[in-house]
């Protein structure tokens, strides 16, 4: 009995022992890796394993700190105990300004400061263009409004830039700040700014009196300084393209150009000027629309929704860009297979369909720095274009496909007059198959259009520009792409895409896309099609891998296990 008891009494020391051991080495794991980590973050660089490194500073940001004439101090008023999902602000701006001084190789200075500490910092943060803003707060009892402090201000000199109301980055990443910091380090250095123009004189939206009103604040959120907005009437009877023009847009133009207007516009482009144009075959047909309205109203015409009528849009500048070497032709492009899903108006009532005149269009050219970071786009009712073949051998020019549909993408050579359901997906007798470029670019010294046409009246020779220098041109076959159009089932979040890729591709046509690398890091992706060995590899990895590796814990856990009884077993017999 003796022997019994004292077996069990040695059985339990053992466990405690046993347990003890592991508590020892567990609390000794943790904190190995706690030092290591510190000891690391200090010593070595961070690894960012996320897709689009949102916690690492940009090559540009890097750029625009590295590049500093003069030191740049940072004051940051961050008020304290602020309110979910803010209440990390004050650490999240101490990580990123970090990320910047230790690029900046000592240019860069940061203090945190907290305004409510005394009325002497309150009125410091005044000082530095920083005001309290309003913040929700919330408690078990009641919900309140708190003003607080949200400021960040970058001081070079004199020269001051104030990013004065931050707001929370998802998941405390760098991305969102980054772009507000890196924004105003490159206001600080910036002596005058691109002057981005609009075509107006020919219809479209350029062409409304508060056209200006309505982008100056977006572009001026998106750059602050950096950039001018402006408009460039060329209907007059001498127009011009001012020198100062880093780039030209054409918008959905309804009226053809003049002659005049061409030359203004061929010549701009011989000087090495930037030309975007983006343009739809169709528009809406205010007046059919204004005449169904009527008829609905009179009770002559059945249905909640009008039809979306169309009328063709003809600027007459297809053989322009064609010369330069690309053609934009009046026509229009669906794709029944790669359709979005959307609710639609067909004959039977609302339904939810494929709607074939708004496809997702997965063949991206991404080696041009504005669409590295696209995995997808989707356009309503896109027209196509057409690379002309001498210029895949002119070495002065350099081409690029931007946009291309799947193989699946179906031609019609002459777009319907609506918009509808039935009529965009019912078989067309003259549509083709095929993979169709919707957007593609020039970059290099282009012809004129006057190599192979008469110069208009009242031009000489001696008017065209002397100095040929190289210049970008950006066609994309859609002026619609950036707003939603519900009728073709292309919504806010496919319009929000297409904003990102008229914003990015804008800032390639003024040559600067250093902002670009910074905003696409949180830019939402869509899916595009999954590469055969990648959709392979998945299923090998959920059929075979994963059981395998419960399995192969299983056997070592049992193995372990029978270990350890053995050895207990022989302990035991010694005994």
């Amino acid at each position: 009995m003796s022997n019994e008891t004292d077996t069990q009494k040695v059985s339990k020391t053992r466990k405690l022992v046993s347990g003890a051991n592991a508590i020892v080495i567990i609390v000794a794991t943790v904190g190995i890796a706690i030092a290591l980590n510190a000891i690391s973050s200090q010593v070595f660089s961070r690894v960012d394993l996320t897709e689009n490194k949102i916690y690492t500073l940009s090559e540009a940001s890097e750029r625009a700190v590295d590049g500093l004439d003069e030191p740049v101090h940072v004051k940051a008023f961050i008020s304290p105990d602020l309110p979910p999902p803010m209440h990390n602000l004050s650490q999240t701006v101490a990580d990123t300004l970090d990320e910047y001084a230790a690029a900046s190789g000592d240019k860069l200075t940061f203090e945190i400061i907290s305004p409510e500490d005394g009325e002497e910092i309150e009125e410091d943060a005044k000082g530095f263009g920083c005001e309290k803003v309003a913040i929700g707060q919330q408690s078990e009892d009641e919900v309140s409004l708190r003003a607080v402090y949200k400021c960040v201000a970058f001081t070079q000199g004199e020269n001051l830039e104030v990013v004065d109301d931050l707001q929370a980055a998802p998941g405390a990443s760098l991305a969102n700040y980054e772009y507000e910091f890196t924004k105003a380090l490159l206001n600080l250095q910036e002596t005058e700014p691109r002057k981005l123009a609009f075509v107006s004189g020919f219809g479209g939206p350029a062409q409304s009196p508060q056209f200006l009103q309505s982008v100056q604040p977006v572009f001026e959120q998106l750059y602050g300084d950096l950039v001018e907005v402006t408009t460039v009437d060329l209907a007059g009877e001498a127009p011009e393209v001012g020198e100062d023009v880093s780039a030209l847009l054409i918008l959905n133009a309804e009226q053809p150009f003049s002659d005049a207007a061409i030359f203004a516009l061929d010549q701009y482009v011989q000087r090495g000027g930037s030309v975007g144009w983006f343009q739809s075959a169709t528009g809406p047909d205010a007046q059919a629309q204004q005449q169904l309205m009527r008829q609905m109203q009179a009770g002559q015409l059945r249905g909640r929704n009008l039809p979306d009528v169309r009328a063709p849009l003809e600027p007459g500048l297809s053989e322009v860009f064609k010369e330069y070497g690309l053609e934009l032709r009046a026509d229009l492009v669906v794709d029944p297979e790669n359709g979005v899903t959307a609710l639609a108006a067909t004959r039977q009532g609302l339904a939810q369909i494929t709607q074939p005149g708004a496809f997702m269009t997965p063949e991206l050219d991404r080696t041009l720095p504005f669409m590295r970071d696209f995995s997808a786009l989707a356009m309503p009712v896109p027209s196509t274009i057409v690379v002309q073949p001498w210029v895949e051998e002119d070495d002065d020019v350099e081409a690029h496909r931007v946009i291309q549909t799947a193989d699946t993408a179906l031609r019609r050579p002459t777009p319907p007059r609506t918009f509808s359901y039935e009529t965009l997906s019912e078989q067309a007798a003259d549509e083709e198959q095929g993979q169709w470029t919707l957007a593609a670019t020039l970059q290099g010294e282009m012809r004129s259009y006057y190599d192979s046409n008469p110069l208009p009246e009242g031009r000489t020779e001696a008017d065209l520009a002397a100095d040929k220098k190289p210049a970008r041109l950006l066609v994309v076959g859609s002026g619609d792409f950036f707003r939603p159009v519900p009728s073709v089932g292309y919504d806010q979040q496919l319009a929000s895409l297409g904003g990102q890729f008229f914003v990015n591709s804008v800032e390639w046509l003024i040559q600067d896309t250093a902002l670009t690398q910074i905003r696409t890091k949180a830019m939402p992706r869509l899916l595009g099609e999954v590469p055969e060995e990648t959709k392979h590899s998945l299923q090998f990895v959920n059929i075979a891998a994963v059981p395998a590796v419960f399995a192969l814990i299983g056997v070592f856990m049992m193995s372990r296990r029978r270990r350890r009884r053995e050895s207990l077993d022989r302990t035991q017999g010694r005994d």
